[in-house]
């Protein structure tokens, strides 16, 4: 986790792929890698990152994608995708529930 999040950052590449990198770590680690991602973010590369942590996206991304079982169930703001998945998660919780 930590190292390979470090390495691919110290690398510098075009797109950069991150999966749920800034959850490994301690508190001091997080914060590192929270900064280097803003840094990388405003910088002319390409970082796609994976997340359950909605702050995090609403934060750092543009642009948001929702994969549900391999296909696209929505694409838009951080805002708008956050929300509808709130709204879905909730009411299939209580649809399982019933």
């Amino acid at each position: 986790g930590r190292l390979g999040f470090s390495v691919a950052l110290y690398m510098n590449p075009d797109i950069l792929l991150i999966d749920e990198g800034m959850s490994a770590g301690d508190a001091r680690f997080k914060e590192k890698a929270h900064a280097a991602m803003e840094e990388k973010l405003q910088s002319a590369k390409t970082v796609v990152m994976t997340s359950h942590q909605g702050g995090t996206i609403e934060k750092l991304c543009q642009r948001a994608l929702w994969l549900e079982q391999g296909k696209i169930k929505m694409w838009g703001t951080p805002e708008e995708v956050i929300n509808d998945y709130k709204e879905h998660v909730t009411t299939f919780r209580k649809e399982k529930r019933a």
